[in-house]
């Protein structure tokens, strides 16, 4: 478990010493003397030897200062009569007003969503002892008579004031008094008086709770599937009409629907926005706003899908963002390679044009065992530096045999493959038809993601 600490019977403790911090004594009045109304200190002691030795300063020739209060804990306790289901989990969805950072002021419109997850305390019974110290019986009435009044039996301390924590507010009992008690050793003579009240309070200690950022809707997909497993909807109760509608009807469509249904699209290190139509550039910056959310340079991300199935996201293409100051409808965006998928039909040393180029011509290297070329125009038997029959979009490789067409494209309509240019360190991908960079291109709507 990680650690955390969120002072909650430290706060009891204050909470409870609050009620004692302000009372006063009278002193004075005689022989025409002025009456002086003097506040009673309040402190956290523990009623140790070691405590009771700071306070007279390590001498037992030192009396302490009276009249004062001490507050300690005499007991705590697990209060099983009070125990709950320790499952249960309380949810709540809050909404905050919108914050102005510019005015430091609250506006009327809506702000941030948060979602907490309260989960069930833990409950105690803490008992608290409070010693009442003074000098004579006057003094400790006084004192008892302003402490006393207040317990009918009970009353209510809030310890936090967190609307949402659910254990906040807690009732103080009186249980019991015990009007001379001299619990702290004081030399020879114990001439300060000493009351002592106990307090029972039935506290909880909770576990951390879990607030979750609530958003707008990112994404909503729509999946229609059917399968009647040679079921006529007749069977099932349906009339005529209703399965000559369902028996015409696209029964495993997928609907996606995202924010403006906006599309981007991807050339080198650049990400425009386009609208949903993929033709007009979009600013960023109304999307940004509709998310309360701004770019980060350099941390923020743009995910991308490269395959079909979206409920997959382990495939997905990542890399970071930054604004494009010049251009609001683009980001900067520079891809992490570590997400580029691994080649399924081997590496290529270089795309190239055969007819232009060939091994050896200053521009290929020499002729080597291995090497492997993704081919972009058509070779006959009139290249003879080849000596290789290959078609556009074909991957050739030399061996021990000479050139030959290792990837035969006209082979492979229906066939999905990835290949990294070594050269220039891109994945490109086989879609079969065509070759093309696996993240530069158009995504639709679904496809990509920012995590802002």
């Amino acid at each position: 478990m990680q650690y955390w600490y969120d002072e909650q019977v430290r706060r009891y403790i204050l909470q409870f010493i609050r009620i004692f911090h302000a009372f006063k004594v009278a002193e004075g009045g005689r022989d025409g003397e002025d009456i002086r109304y003097n506040t009673v200190p309040v402190r956290y002691a523990d009623p140790s030897r070691m405590v009771s030795h700071l306070l007279r300063e390590n001498s037992e020739n030192v009396i302490n200062s009276t009249p004062f209060i001490g507050v300690s804990i005499a007991s705590l306790a697990l209060a099983r009569d009070r125990t709950q289901d320790p499952f249960f989990t309380d949810t709540k969805s809050i909404t905050e007003r919108k914050y102005d950072s510019n005015t430091g002021n609250y506006s009327a419109e809506q702000g941030n969503q948060y979602t907490i997850n309260r989960y069930m305390p833990v409950p105690f019974n803490l008992s608290m002892q409070v010693d009442i110290w003074t000098p004579n019986t006057d003094t400790k009435l006084q004192l008892m008579e302003q402490i006393l009044v207040l317990f009918n039996p009970t009353i209510q301390l809030q310890q936090n004031t967190n609307p949402f924590d659910w254990t906040q507010i807690v009732e103080v009992e009186l249980t019991d008094i015990q009007f001379n008690n001299r619990t702290l050793p004081q030399g020879v003579e114990e001439t300060i008086d000493v009351a002592t009240l106990t307090f029972q309070l039935p506290i909880w200690i909770n576990p951390p709770a879990k607030v979750k950022r609530q958003s707008i809707i990112h994404e909503i997909q729509t999946n229609v599937f059917a399968d009647f497993n040679g079921q006529n909807l007749t069977d099932l109760g349906y009339d005529e009409d209703i399965y000559d509608f369902f028996r015409n009807f696209d029964l495993t469509s997928r609907v996606i629907v995202t924010p403006s249904n906006y599309k981007i699209q991807v050339v080198g290190g650049v990400a425009t926005l386009y609208d949903s139509g993929g033709i007009t550039p979009q600013p960023w910056a109304p999307l940004l706003e509709m998310y309360d959310k701004t770019v980060q340079d350099s941390v923020s991300l743009l995910k991308l899908k490269i395959i079909d199935d979206l409920d997959d996201d382990t495939q997905d293409l990542a890399g970071t963002i930054a604004l494009n100051p010049s251009d609001g409808t683009q980001l900067v965006f520079n891809l992490d390679t570590d997400t580029l998928p691994a080649s399924t039909i081997g590496n290529v040393n270089k795309i190239i044009d055969p007819t232009l180029n060939y091994p050896g011509d200053g521009v290929l290297p020499d002729l080597a065992y291995g090497q492997r070329y993704l081919i972009t125009e058509d070779l006959g038997d009139g290249y003879t530096n080849w000596n290789v029959s290959a078609s556009a979009d074909d991957i050739i490789e030399y061996g021990s045999t000479g050139w030959t067409v290792d990837f035969d494209a006209s082979t492979k309509t229906d066939v999905i493959a990835t290949a990294k240019n070594l050269n220039t360190s891109k994945v490109y991908r086989w879609t079969g038809k065509l070759w093309m960079s696996i993240y530069e291109g158009e995504f639709n709507p679904g496809y990509w993601t920012l995590v802002l």
